[in-house]
């Protein structure tokens, strides 16, 4: 893979999307020494970190509450001994009554307890990395913006050039009039200054090509640290269908500027004259887009407008033919819901 295909994949790296391959070549490319890929990585995990705060509370299961007065019962009317026998020995600690407190009442076993607290600790450890790439990603865009400037400048200079050779191509060619006798000597050296002049536009045309990536390359950079930045992102996945049953994807979705990103992997090769179009099913299924996929089975798209997720009862892929239609008429790929 390329190094802006690498680059490209580093978010779905952060989140774990990422099949074998594609995760082994993006560690080895890691590991090569390239200069921007591992800055843009901590940038990406520290706005990952953000996202499980855009995910919608879910309230627990009705049952839950009586199974667990049922276990607590259970417990209760056992003998006592039975109970001692369950319970871990622990080495009795003043500092470690202090240091971590007695699990509630209402759980039946400290382990339970053991784990909220690693949990916890995690989720407060993320959210420390988060800060930190974020600032890391606005240093790295500072470090665009001048690489930028520095092209900006050699292209002026290259401007300059192209005109003091064009003003050069000029006098020689008022030599040439005037010089009858070395005509064929003037002729060849004309042609050399031709020859120079159409380097340095050659050359012009490929900074600002240059010129124009980097633009693009900080454009899509900002778009996507915006999405990631923001506290009403949610995260909606989508699960293959038994037409391509290894195939997912992930759609993020920022309510204020009602924009999406979407991401798809493990898709079956398009056949001639089909596209993959994405669907927002509110009343009815609502375009939302279409896609292809690259050589690694794996398909982008950025959605300007979206529905009111308040009113998306599901997403879903189909195969259409080439260009989209306005209602579904292939089979279901992927399909998932808020």
């Amino acid at each position: 893979m390329e190094h802006e295909q690498l680059e490209e994949i580093l978010p779905l790296y952060v989140v774990g999307a990422l099949d074998r391959q594609e995760r082994q070549a993006l560690d080895a490319h890691l590991l090569s020494g390239c200069p921007t890929c591992p800055a843009a990585l901590k940038e990406y995990r520290a706005a990952a970190g953000l996202l499980p705060y855009a995910l919608p509370p879910n309230a627990p299961p009705a049952e839950l509450k009586a199974k667990l007065l049922e276990t607590i019962r259970a417990a209760a009317s056992e003998p006592d001994a039975t109970q001692a026998a369950r319970l871990p020995r622990l080495k009795p600690g003043a500092w470690l009554q202090h240091v971590i407190p007695p699990p509630p009442s209402w759980i039946p076993y400290p382990a339970t307890a053991l784990v909220a607290l690693l949990l916890l600790a995690g989720s407060w450890f993320y959210v420390l990395s988060i800060r930190s790439q974020v600032t890391t990603e606005t240093d790295q865009r500072q470090r665009m913006e001048t690489a930028l400037h520095g092209e900006t400048t050699r292209i002026a200079a290259l401007q300059t050039q192209v005109t003091e050779q064009e003003q050069l191509l000029v006098r020689l060619r008022d030599e040439v009039a005037s010089r009858i006798d070395s005509l064929a000597e003037l002729e060849r050296i004309l042609a050399d200054r031709e020859g120079e002049l159409a380097q340095l536009r050659q050359q012009l045309a490929q900074r600002e090509q240059g010129a124009s990536s980097l633009r693009k390359a900080l454009a899509q950079r900002d778009e996507m640290l915006t999405f990631l930045r923001s506290p009403t992102v949610q995260v909606v996945s989508l699960a293959g269908s038994d037409m391509a049953k290894s195939a997912g994807a992930l759609l993020l979705y920022e309510a204020e500027s009602k924009q999406a990103f979407f991401y798809a992997f493990n898709m079956p090769p398009l056949p001639a004259g089909k596209t993959y179009q994405l669907w927002a099913i509110v009343d009815k299924p609502v375009n939302a887009g279409i896609f292809s996929t690259d050589a690694g089975h794996k398909g982008r798209l950025i959605i300007r407008t979206m529905p009111d997720p308040a009113k998306v009862a599901k997403f879903a892929v189909s195969l259409e033919p080439e260009g989209g239609r306005p209602q579904p008429t292939g089979e279901i790929y992927l399909a998932g819901q808020l």
